[in-house]
């Protein structure tokens, strides 16, 4: 018997959105998938994404619900909430990009219709497929501190919100998967607004409940890209540079570099939601720790802001 086609929809069509649908439509290639149709309100732009890919365009994401079986979910922050209830309330899985919601409220409502309905909901949280993370994660035992450097030039996108939730999000999810999500007990925090009226940098000090601390440190308005997270722990460094791939280990008798292997990480990303609607078990990166990391950026951000 012929294994049924799964169908998936990219809701959201702009510069996330166009690489779920590229990546989606090379998997077709190689499994039984297909890349059913893109949603975007701004129609010309669905119309090129969809014609590039060859599938058919829409302008509301109500309109692809009955021609597939899943959907990613790469529109602005402030609709995750509305457009994932109505995907989840007909039925479909859903990847939803991080940050998942853009309140607690919201993604606890989203996390409890998932579960109430038996369907897959993925969270966004690239940065965990990507090979370089994935090693140093591995060779992570008892990190005694944490640090993150996270930085960018201006974007000129995903500004609809602080870049705690843009950006810092990224390494907060790898730093309490790194910990198993223990809980806070202090948070020491700073940030500005350069050029959008939300936190455009932030710094913030955390400190766990289990003794270790954590500094992350963030710009969307820096001269040049950086994404760098180490863990440092008694008499040893894991340190990951995620944008050239790479993992360096020292220890009192060892410094060298440890190879991470090739690898796209939102490819990876897709192909694992992919799988986990063909075989309905669960992704690696779970809505609960998503909604954690959430969490402790919102509670970052309202630090910050309570100052500022």
């Amino acid at each position: 018997m012929r294994a049924q086609t799964l169908r998936f929809g990219v809701i959201g069509a702009g510069y996330l959105g166009r690489h779920h649908a590229r990546i989606y439509s090379a998997l077709a290639q190689e499994t039984q998938l297909e890349l059913a149709a893109v949603c975007d309100m701004d129609a010309a732009r669905a119309r090129e994404v969809a014609e590039t890919y060859g599938t058919g365009f829409f302008t509301d994401y109500r309109q692809i619900l009955p021609m597939v079986d899943a959907v990613s979910i790469v529109t602005p922050t402030a609709s995750h909430y509305e457009v994932a209830m109505g995907c989840l309330r007909a039925g479909k899985d859903v990847l939803l990009e991080k940050p998942i919601c853009a309140t607690m409220r919201e993604a606890g409502e989203v996390l409890e219709l998932a579960r109430e309905k038996g369907l897959i909901l993925q969270a966004g949280h690239v940065e965990r497929y990507n090979p370089a993370a994935g090693k140093a994660l591995s060779m992570v035992e008892r990190p005694l501190f944490i640090e993150a450097q996270r930085t960018s030039p201006f974007p000129e996108r995903s500004l609809d919100v602080d870049v705690t939730l843009d950006m810092m999000i990224h390494d907060i999810d790898l730093a309490l998967n790194a910990l198993g999500c223990p809980e806070v007990r202090d948070i020491k925090a700073a940030g500005a607004r350069i050029i959008t009226p939300n936190l455009d940098t932030a710094q913030a000090w955390v400190d766990f409940e289990n003794d270790c601390s954590a500094f992350f440190s963030v710009s969307r308005v820096a001269a040049e890209k950086k994404r760098v997270i180490e863990f440092i722990e008694r008499g040893r460094v894991v340190k990951a540079d995620l944008l050239a791939g790479k993992v360096a280990l020292k220890t009192r008798d060892f410094e060298g570099e440890v190879e991470t292997g090739p690898a796209e990480p939102l490819r990876e990303e897709l192909a694992d939601f992919a799988r986990c609607v063909k075989t309905r078990t669960a992704p690696r990166v779970s809505p609960l720790e998503a909604r954690r990391a959430l969490e402790l950026a919102l509670r970052i951000s309202e630090i910050i802001r309570s100052v500022s």
